[in-house]
């Protein structure tokens, strides 16, 4: 646009507006070389911020992956988190349940109690490492092996233990049974000496009543005695008449072994008999001796 002005300006008056043109062509030189200066400074601007757009989203890159890099770390870390808790779990309720089992072996549970505690110490000590793994196995197997064997030794025990415990058992069978026969064999000797006791009760309760009838016939007896006596002695102060009649004695009782109180009966009979014999006696002769006396 500036040439074509200049060639229609040069076609019109081409001397006088000479200077007009070179005033006009520097001015537009100075433009241009003003605009050029402008067009680098704002290309190298537009470099610049194209650097640092391209260096904050270089940066920004760097730090999505590093927020991403350090993201999964954790993650990673908080699932060998979650394993080394499970398996810590896993080996707490492993050691639980093995303690449970060994509470009958007192002596084995105070060691595997001790050993226990410090694994826990220990696992509470493990590292990430493969080594501490590796150690981790090798302790978990000897332990194993050694818990193998505890339980072997355990069965070994328990199998004698029972054996025991039949053999305890066969001896209390054998003796209930002895002590059944025992108490058997004593029922039969108290039934014995039972009806034993029950057929003496009978004897003696024959016995009493046998006494008591001889009681009530010795006091008739004596009764009688004692009347007789009374009239013998009555007899005799009056001087004569027949001798009253002797009192029957009571009957002996049938028994084969005599009671005391049949001696003493006897004895008293004996007497009595004597008495009236003598006062009968007494009772002949004095008539016969003193015939005034008689008239």
């Amino acid at each position: 646009a500036a040439a074509t002005y200049l060639l229609s300006s040069m076609g019109g008056s081409s001397a006088a507006s000479m200077e007009e043109t070179s005033s006009m062509l520097s001015l537009v030189t100075k433009d241009r070389e003003r605009l050029g200066q402008r067009l680098a400074a704002e290309q190298e601007a537009r470099k610049r911020v194209e650097a640092e757009k391209r260096e904050l989203e270089r940066r920004l890159k760097m730090g999505s992956t590093t927020s991403q890099v350090e993201t999964r770390k954790t993650r990673d870390t908080a699932e060998a988190l979650a394993r080394k808790k499970e398996e810590v779990g896993e080996m707490r309720d492993m050691m639980q349940h093995q303690t449970i089992e060994m509470t009958n072996l007192q002596n084995a549970k105070a060691a595997l109690e001790r050993r226990v505690l410090g694994l826990e110490k220990k696992v509470s000590q493990y590292d990430d490492s493969f080594y501490a793994l590796e150690a981790r196995n090798v302790r978990d197997k000897t332990r194993m092996e050694e818990m193998a064997k505890a339980k072997n030794h355990a069965e070994e025990e328990r199998s004698i233990y029972r054996l025991m415990l039949e053999q305890a058992h066969e001896r209390w069978l054998k003796e209930r049974h002895e002590l059944r026969k025992d108490a058997q064999e004593r029922l039969e000797r108290g039934a014995a000496q039972l009806q034993e006791e029950r057929a003496r009760i009978v004897e003696l309760e024959q016995r009493v009543r046998t006494l008591a009838q001889e009681a009530e016939e010795n006091k008739m007896f004596k009764e009688q005695c004692s009347v007789y006596i009374e009239r013998l002695s009555t007899l005799g102060s009056a001087g004569g008449g027949p001798p009253p009649p002797t009192p029957s004695p009571p009957a002996k009782p049938t028994r084969s072994t005599v009671s005391p109180g049949s001696s003493v009966l006897e004895r008293m009979k004996a007497g009595v008999t004597s008495i009236a014999a003598s006062g009968a006696r007494s009772a002949a002769t004095e008539p016969a001796g003193n015939p005034a006396a008689r008239r």
